[in-house]
């Protein structure tokens, strides 16, 4: 026969548990987000960098509908990350982004004006 279990009886049974049966949710960890006018040769993009500072610490860039995965590297001085195909590196609020093609970019924060229009600071 089935008894009926009050609320706080429940709590008192889950509590008997030990800690390794009870699962706990990962709890997601936040980006920090930067938004950056580069100017390349040519052109000038917009770009996203989501940097994640818990291990493994890495950084992903969006740009456009593209998105890339980049782990930090040591650096002797600001940030670095980097793969095979392209590096990005800040110092302050100044940002240098390589791909391993040659193309490079100049990146500094992005800010938007009364009217919307995007200004570089």
């Amino acid at each position: 026969m089935l008894k009926e279990i009050g609320g706080a009886a429940l709590l008192g049974l889950l509590s008997l548990l030990p800690a390794a049966a009870v699962p706990v949710a990962a709890v997601p960890e936040a980006a920090i987000r930067a938004t950056y006018l580069c100017q390349g040769r040519f052109d000038a993009v917009r770009l996203t960098a989501l940097f994640f500072n818990a291990e493994p610490r890495e950084v992903v860039l969006l740009q456009g509908e593209q998105a890339t995965r980049l782990p930090q590297q040591p650096s002797g001085s600001g940030a670095r990350y980097g793969a095979a195909n392209q590096s990005f590196w800040l110092k302050g609020d100044q940002a240098t982004w390589q791909f391993a093609a040659g193309a490079t970019y100049s990146c500094g924060p992005e800010s938007v004006g009364a009217a919307g229009a995007v200004k570089r600071r």
